[in-house]
């Protein structure tokens, strides 16, 4: 099972995953809260609580980031745990994705600063 929590911040959207990123309803929910974010300049990943993640949701990543350079979005990775992380490397994506620790670091390179913030669960309108 895999949760999304969605954070808001001027351009910026957290997305914190809690969970598994493997084949089935959950590459779903994932794909769509970031294609929802189509406004946003920048969309984080934040992935301290994923478990696992398999081959397609590998692959999930891979279609978020083609799909977010081409709508000029930068995407990112946040706090993959150690298994992630090593997916990531062992795939070569730890050199496609940014990858930061902390969610300082990576919303000081988004423009934050503008608008106001905002809390929501998942929503598409």
């Amino acid at each position: 099972m895999l949760t999304t929590d969605i954070e808001r911040k001027g351009s910026t959207t957290v997305l914190r995953c809690e969970g598994r990123i493997v084949v089935g309803e959950e590459l779903s929910k994932l794909r769509d809260a970031v294609l929802c974010e189509l406004d946003k300049q920048t969309i984080v990943l934040n992935l301290a609580a994923v478990k696992a993640i398999d081959g397609s949701g590998i692959g999930l990543l891979v279609f978020l980031q083609v799909w977010a350079r081409g709508a000029g979005i930068e995407l990112k990775v946040m706090n993959p745990t150690q298994r992630v992380l090593e997916l990531l490397k062992l795939t070569n994506l730890d050199s496609v994705f940014e990858i930061s620790s902390s969610e300082d670091a990576a919303l000081r390179h988004a423009a934050v600063g503008r608008a106001t913030d905002e809390t929501a669960a998942y929503q598409c309108d």
